[in-house]
């Protein structure tokens, strides 16, 4: 199956705009992430530093699934079908 990860702000040196990926019939969020991990040289890299830069120790992304964030689904493991479009937010600060 192909699915369309999309990717925004700092992400978008490595993934570019917009990728198209095959996984596996039955793949989740997990499984693309790893995917995009051993494809994309600096993806697994960048995400970790976004993450330490604000003091935490998971990735922080916010990652939607056809604009549903996956937090409101199975997380990680949300499976995906085919023409699925991801979206991948890195974490965001700023105020005043």
């Amino acid at each position: 199956m192909k699915v369309k990860v999309r990717a925004f702000g700092e992400l978008t040196s490595i993934l570019g705009g917009e990728m198209t990926i095959e996984l596996d019939e039955g793949a989740n969020i997990s499984d693309l992430i790893s995917k995009i991990s051993g494809e994309k040289s600096g993806f697994k890299e960048k995400m970790e530093h976004l993450s330490s830069q604000r003091g935490v120790t998971d990735f922080s992304l916010t990652i939607l699934l056809n604009g549903l964030n996956i937090n409101l689904l199975e997380g990680a493991k949300t499976r995906l079908k085919d023409g699925d479009i991801v979206v991948i937010l890195p974490p965001v600060a700023g105020g005043l």
